[in-house]
């Protein structure tokens, strides 16, 4: 003969107790996690987040992945074999909703609970375009073609594959670009792009790559600091 089990502060008929409570009795006074609204901070330049202390590219997942990671159990219970999943709603061009879900195990009864939070992007600037807002430069590309209309043509090449290279590293942008009567000059922030781009460049016109150098100063440890120009002259 079995019993009847039967929850003793609703009197709901339930097999599914923890502790002496049924599962509606016990959550309703019992939190499983706490999280709080979210604030990240995005560069108004390259769209990059700073998580963790690194800035990434900014995506929903990446948000979602964000807010997983601020849930905080309840100590005062074992929550077995867990998930935590978030859904996102955009409430604006700087903000969402984000729901909250927790799932998981307390003595073999499936749990669930969840709370809505807010997730507001901040505007900032990234250490990267920072430098480059203050015309920071590690070298110079000079394009010159035979004309006005060339050298144009080829300042358009140069600015596509430097965003493609700004999407891998934000110092490859330009922190200034100088029309001149010959072409243009185009500072970029990072001499490892201006190289890549500029052989590019040079290859595609079949012309030979024009490479300069200027001392600029010493770093703390002696080594001698130099700015680079490539030049790709038609």
């Amino acid at each position: 003969m079995s019993f009847k089990k039967f929850c003793p502060k609703c009197g709901k008929e339930t097999d599914k107790l923890v502790g002496n409570e049924c599962l509606d009795c016990f959550l309703k006074k019992t939190k499983l996690f706490t999280i709080k609204s979210q604030k990240i901070l995005v560069c108004k330049h390259c769209n990059k987040a700073i998580i963790k202390g690194h800035w990434e590219d900014l995506s929903e997942n990446l948000i979602e992945g964000e807010v997983a990671s601020k849930v905080k159990l309840n100590t005062d219970f074992n929550l077995e074999d867990y998930k935590v999943l978030v859904e996102l709603q955009k409430m604006g061009a700087d903000e969402y909703e984000a729901l909250v879900k927790i799932k998981g195990f307390i003595s073999g009864n499936l749990l669930e609970q969840e709370k809505i939070v807010w997730v507001s992007l901040k505007g900032t600037l990234c250490d990267s375009c920072m430098k480059l807002d203050a015309e920071y430069r590690e070298a110079i590309i000079q394009l010159r073609g035979k004309d006005k209309e060339e050298s144009e043509q080829m300042l358009k090449i140069t600015l596509d594959l430097l965003n493609k290279e700004k999407a891998k590293d934000s110092l490859s942008g330009t922190s200034k670009i100088v029309e001149l009567k010959t072409g243009f000059d185009l500072w970029i922030g990072s001499k490892k792009a201006a190289v890549k781009v500029s052989r590019y460049v040079a290859k595609l016109y079949s012309v030979k790559l024009k490479v300069s150098s200027k001392l600029i100063g010493e770093e703390k440890s002696g080594k001698r600091k130099y700015r680079f120009t490539f030049c790709v002259k038609l």
